[in-house]
């Protein structure tokens, strides 16, 4: 049986963001401790990741809602299963990053500076996807 989860609202689908959505529910379950040793929520967690990690680009490259954040799900290291799709995003973020800019995720994507929808996140989504050793998590506030 699936994992009852909270719903986003009436008339509304969960939404796949780190901020907000299913992203975020599942990071927080592949770090916390002991979670994992409850199959229903490791099977959730996998699933929802192979989900996402199917889905077509995020709204923006930001680490709250976009691109990074998805990322930053798809590179955690218990799931392996999800390293194609990691590998592929990490990609297809830079490349778009280096052809057309950063999209933040500001309102009509006016680039700022900010950390979680700005340039900074960005920046740190794609050191965390080159150098996911070195580099801490923001999204999980850990050290390296």
């Amino acid at each position: 049986a699936p994992v009852p989860l909270p719903d986003a609202g009436p008339g509304t689908a969960r939404a796949s963001a780190w901020c907000r959505g299913d992203a975020g529910i599942a990071l927080a379950v592949l770090d916390a401790p002991g979670a994992l040793a409850d199959p229903r929520l490791a099977d959730w967690a996998r699933a929802t990741a192979e989900r996402l990690g199917q889905h077509g680009a995020a709204p923006d490259d930001s680490l709250c809602h976009g691109e990074a954040g998805l990322c930053e799900l798809l590179g955690h290291p218990a799931l392996p299963g999800a390293r194609t799709h990691w590998i592929r995003r990490a990609g297809a973020l830079l490349a778009s990053v280096e052809e057309n800019a950063a999209r933040s995720g500001a309102p009509d994507g006016v680039p700022h500076p900010g950390l979680l929808t700005g340039l900074a996140g960005i920046g740190h989504g794609l050191l965390r996807a080159g150098f996911p050793e070195r580099v801490p998590s923001l999204l999980l506030l850990r050290g390296p």
